[in-house]
């Protein structure tokens, strides 16, 4: 186990978020949205059943399991799992993907560098966001961080056909602990 450093982590992405604000569409709201879609189309082939009461249990019974059961199985935090072997001299990536788990092995001689970077993001349509700001303010709901470019921090895995791997992605206010040097270290690069 000395030769292999792990790396596990849900910050992976370096992408834009959504307009949605994350509070209110969480990953347990989306599961309460799917469960109760699911209820009212079960209610509604379940029409023969004479019993309401019956009916209306079946449905509170179906709507906890698919609550539970979405958040766990459709809505859970993906991770994407790097592991530095120095035994086998290689890198292991285990990304999350829709329905399978894409698996990446890249030797230590194909890796140039492994690089802190960063990406921002500046909204497309200033415009739009101005009328959505509008539209919030009037209804009393304010949604923080509208309109504000996103920057993050990355770590990537250069390779020397030019290729990145990306394998971290923080947003910048977070302060994010990066572990370039711990990784360098481990595959017996020199700091640049």
């Amino acid at each position: 186990m000395d030769n292999m450093l792990i790396f596990t982590t849900a910050s992976f992405k370096a992408e834009k978020t959504s307009v949605l604000h994350s509070g209110v569409y969480s990953k347990e709201f989306s599961s309460m949205l799917l469960a109760s879609a699911l209820c009212v189309i079960m209610y509604m082939f379940t029409g023969a059943i004479n019993s309401t009461t019956l009916r209306l249990a079946l449905c509170i019974l179906f709507f906890i399991i698919l609550i539970y059961g979405s958040r766990k199985y459709i809505f859970y935090d993906k991770k994407i799992k790097v592991i530095f072997d120095n035994k086998v001299k290689a890198v292991f990536i285990t990304r999350p993907g829709i329905v399978l788990t894409k698996k990446e092995e890249i030797p230590f001689s194909s890796i140039s560098t492994v690089a802190i970077g960063n990406r921002k993001f500046i909204p497309d349509n200033p415009d739009g966001v101005t009328f959505v700001e509008k539209i919030s303010a009037q209804h009393g709901s304010y949604i923080p961080g509208l309109g504000e470019a996103e920057e993050f921090v990355t770590l990537s895995l250069i390779l020397h056909d030019g290729t990145e791997r990306l394998i971290y992605a923080g947003h910048i206010e977070d302060e994010p602990d990066i572990p370039l040097n711990t990784i360098r270290a481990h595959m017996g690069m020199k700091g640049n």
